[in-house]
C-alpha cells in the first residue's frame, strides 16, 4: 500500500504542478515543485516516520538548490547534450533535461536523505534512487507529453513523469520501511 500511495501522491502533485505551470508560469516548475511534491509525499510518509513534517522544507529547498546547480552546470554539459541531440534523434530539450534532471534530483535526494538517515539504516540508497528517478521523470514525462500535451497542457505529462520518479524512489522507500528501521529510543 505504501508503494501505491507514494506513486499516487507524487503523481497527483506533479499533475497539479503541470496544471499550474501551464503554459507560461515557470514559478511552479522551478520554485514550488519541491514544496508541492514534499507536501504530497509527507501525507504518505508521516505514517512511517516521526517528525516527517521536515520532509516538506528539505524537499522544497533541496529542489531549489538542485535547480540552481542544474542551471550552473548547464554549460559544462552542453557539449554532451549537443552530441546526444545529433546522434540520439530526439529533441534537444529532452536531452538537456535527461542530463540535467539527475543533477537536480541528486541534490533533492540528498536533502530528503537528511530526514531519512535519522530513521533508516542504509538511507544513503535514497540519494542514488532519487538521482535515477530524475532520468525516469524526464523519459516518462516527455513520452507522455508527446501524446497528451495538446490536451492536458502539461498536467498529464508532469503527473506521469513524477509518478515514474516515485516508482523508483518508492521501491527504495518500501525496502527501507520494511527492513531497515534504526533502533531509536522511544519518546
Amino acid at each position: 500500500m505504501l508503494f501505491l500511495n507514494w506513486i499516487l501522491a507524487t503523481g497527483a502533485a506533479g499533475a497539479f504542478i503541470g496544471y499550474m505551470a501551464a503554459p507560461t508560469d515557470f514559478f511552479w516548475e522551478l520554485i514550488a515543485s519541491g514544496f508541492v511534491v514534499g507536501i504530497a509525499q509527507w501525507v504518505v510518509l508521516r505514517r512511517y516516520i516521526k517528525s516527517a513534517v521536515w520532509w516538506i522544507p528539505v524537499s522544497g529547498f533541496g529542489w531549489i538548490l538542485g535547480i540552481f546547480l542544474m542551471i550552473f552546470t548547464r554549460d559544462i554539459f552542453n557539449p554532451v547534450v549537443d552530441f546526444l541531440t545529433s546522434v540520439g534523434g530526439l529533441w534537444g530539450v529532452f536531452w538537456l533535461n535527461l542530463v540535467g534532471q539527475p543533477i537536480n534530483f541528486v541534490v533533492f535526494g540528498f536533502a530528503q536523505w537528511l530526514v531519512l538517515r535519522r530513521y533508516f539504516r542504509y538511507a544513503f540508497w535514497w540519494i542514488f534512487a532519487s538521482t535515477l528517478s530524475g532520468a525516469f521523470r524526464v523519459a516518462a514525462g516527455s513520452y507522455a507529453c508527446a501524446v497528451t500535451c495538446k490536451i492536458g497542457h502539461g498536467s498529464i505529462s508532469n503527473g506521469v513523469g513524477w509518478a515514474a520518479s516515485a516508482a523508483i524512489t518508492g521501491i527504495v522507500l518500501v525496502w527501507l520501511v520494511d527492513n531497515h528501521y534504526k533502533n531509536l529510543p522511544s519518546g
